[in-house]
């Protein structure tokens, strides 16, 4: 719906009504009706332990002073290295392994029903599994230990990379494809030299970016035996707040430093 407006030259130009007030209204009113179905418990909730929270976490306690709390951090080298292992690894194997099932889901390389319904079956399975539940199931296979982890993300990293490559090879322009089957090359062939090109980029795109998931997600994964930083969180938790902070912002600056390389792939990428 569009208001008309009158310039001084005497046209008319109609003015687009701006939905933003509407999207706010909508989404207040769902906020006020889903308070009814959650319960809240008003007298629980303390903000006044915010502070509380991290002030422990980002100064010194137990005695320690702030050359203990930054010499922590230096300490963190090989739980860190471990980390960044971990996520690498898995996050390699799980995309690699999605290539191929990406391409058999994909509606528009296999037409039949009988191959890309049971591989989207698949897929929706893995990702049902969240990440925790398969660093358990890892561990009684083999062991305590990053190996737990490697393959808990590479799942992790497996499901999500299907998905997305499948829907990104559903929209490649498929005219040098059919081009090449209609000389009598294969789907293979026919796949490698007329689509792989084009999803490339996208590949790489979606690895980073799956890349940065998996290490957040890789500090979670510490407290099911999995190692790496997450280890020593889970170690400190309870009693060594200072240390837990000190880890958190090791984790972060890695994290920045992980986002500004990928965004400079993306945009040379792009």
């Amino acid at each position: 719906m569009a208001h008309p407006f009158n310039l001084s030259s005497g046209k008319s130009v109609r003015i687009p009504f701006n939905r933003t007030i509407v999207v706010f209204v909508i989404i207040a009113l769902l906020t006020i009706g889903f308070s009814f179905f959650i319960p809240v418990k008003w007298h629980l909730i303390r903000i006044d332990q915010l502070w509380v929270i991290f002030s422990r976490l980002f100064t010194p306690s137990h005695s320690r002073t702030w050359g203990d709390y930054f010499s922590f951090m230096l300490t963190l080298g090989d739980p860190l290295l471990a980390t960044l292992q971990m996520s690498l690894a898995g996050t390699v194997i799980g995309c690699v392994l999605a290539v191929p099932v990406a391409v058999l889901a994909a509606r528009n390389i296999f037409k039949s029903k009988i191959i890309s319904i049971p591989v989207k079956l698949l897929m929706n399975l893995v990702r049902t599994i969240p990440t925790m539940i398969l660093a358990i199931l890892a561990t009684f296979f083999v062991g305590l230990g990053i190996l737990s982890g490697i393959i808990a993300i590479a799942i992790f990293s497996f499901g999500i990379m299907a998905k997305m490559l499948y829907e990104a090879i559903e929209t490649v322009d498929m005219g040098p494809f059919e081009a090449l089957e209609s000389t009598g090359a294969n789907k293979i062939v026919a796949f490698q030299h007329a689509v792989v090109s084009q999803i490339a980029p996208i590949f790489i795109s979606y690895t980073i970016y799956i890349f940065e998931i998996n290490i957040r997600a890789s500090a979670v994964l510490g407290y099911v035996g999995a190692g790496g930083i997450g280890a020593v969180i889970k170690n400190n938790i309870l009693y060594n707040y200072d240390r837990v902070g000190a880890t958190i912002i090791v984790m972060l600056v890695v994290i920045l430093i992980v986002q500004f390389t990928s965004n400079y792939i993306r945009r040379k990428l792009q």
